[in-house]
């Protein structure tokens, strides 16, 4: 029996589409950076209504995101992109702001609530806090060790969703940077952010999405799915809402089958698992953080650090 959760993010329409989601029990509808991003679920709300039937015409749960820095001119139009998660049948919300959080407890009190990782969740006391508020699980901020996430979920008894693979979210801002280059290339907002666009210095890199930045290295928890698992963890998250539709299927069929293998007593990782994650890596693997260690490395099962640093095929 299944006893695993594996989820991703889609924000539009066009990506759901053209994605084959076989391998994903759940998914994350909107976009979280950027209300501008090209028909952004949360701003075309016919669109969000038809992803939520969509998904779940194809059994898998349907969450729906929400902004992760939305002002307060902005909340307006959550307020009515809750509206439509709730009326359209959404399993749940994502939430990133505790504003946005109190209006789902007030306002439908019976839509579970996913906490998100711009949340900053730190400690089990603010985890407790937010489930007072309906939160029933959440995604622990990026920098923290995977003890002390266990610790947290353990203490506030609220499930922690993991990032196992994928660029790192490292910050979100209501400016975007790219409009002040948007004039060099052919592509323009709100294609823009979808370029593959890194900051790099020597094997340091940082990928740009306009208001948001994630992490040049993808994080990769592939050869510690034993652990995590014999931690009592889940719920898990591979981060692709800025990648391709190869990306998005071909990683997932990858952890759906190291998942299912793990579960039925074997955690080893073939070859081929990590050929085809070399062939969807544009920097290199990271997963430093839940080790204690610097975010860019990369601690392998037996817990070395190693070198991974991989020019992509995309």
């Amino acid at each position: 029996m299944q006893t695993f959760e594996l989820n991703t993010t889609i924000s539009n329409l066009r990506s759901l589409r053209e994605s084959d989601l076989s391998a994903y029990d759940a998914i994350y509808l909107g976009n979280t950076y950027c209300r501008t991003f090209e028909d952004n679920l949360l701003e075309r709300l016919d669109d969000l209504r038809q992803a939520v039937a969509e998904v779940k015409d194809r059994g898998l749960r349907a969450y729906v995101t929400s902004y992760g820095a939305p002002r307060n001119d902005v909340l307006p139009k959550v307020q009515k992109a809750l509206e439509t998660a709730a009326s359209a049948g959404a399993d749940a919300i994502e939430v990133h702001n505790l504003g946005v959080l109190r209006m789902v407890h007030e306002q439908f009190p019976g839509m579970p609530v996913h906490v998100g990782g711009f949340a900053n969740v730190y400690t089990d006391a603010g985890a407790s806090v937010l489930k007072e508020y309906g939160a029933v699980r959440f995604t622990p901020n990026y920098e923290i060790s995977l003890d002390e996430v266990t610790a947290i979920a353990e203490s506030a008894s609220l499930p922690a969703e993991i990032l196992v693979h994928g660029k790192m979210p490292l910050g979100i801002s209501d400016y975007c940077f790219l409009l002040e280059y948007e004039h060099k290339w052919a592509e323009k907002c709100p294609t823009v952010c979808q370029k593959n666009l890194f900051l790099r210095q020597g094997d340091w890199a940082m990928k740009s999405v306009g208001k948001g930045v994630l992490s040049g290295k993808d994080v990769c928890m592939l050869e510690h799915l034993p652990a995590l698992l014999s931690a009592g963890h889940r719920m898990f998250r591979i981060e692709a809402a800025y990648e391709t539709a190869a990306y998005r299927s071909s990683i997932a069929e990858i952890y759906r089958a190291a998942l299912e293998q793990t579960a039925a007593g074997d955690g080893a990782v073939n070859e081929l698992s990590w050929h085809t994650v070399r062939q969807h890596t544009a920097v290199g693997l990271c997963n430093g953080f839940y080790f204690g260690r610097t975010g860019g490395e990369y601690v392998g099962s037996q817990g070395e650090a190693a070198e991974v640093c991989w020019v992509g095929t995309r």
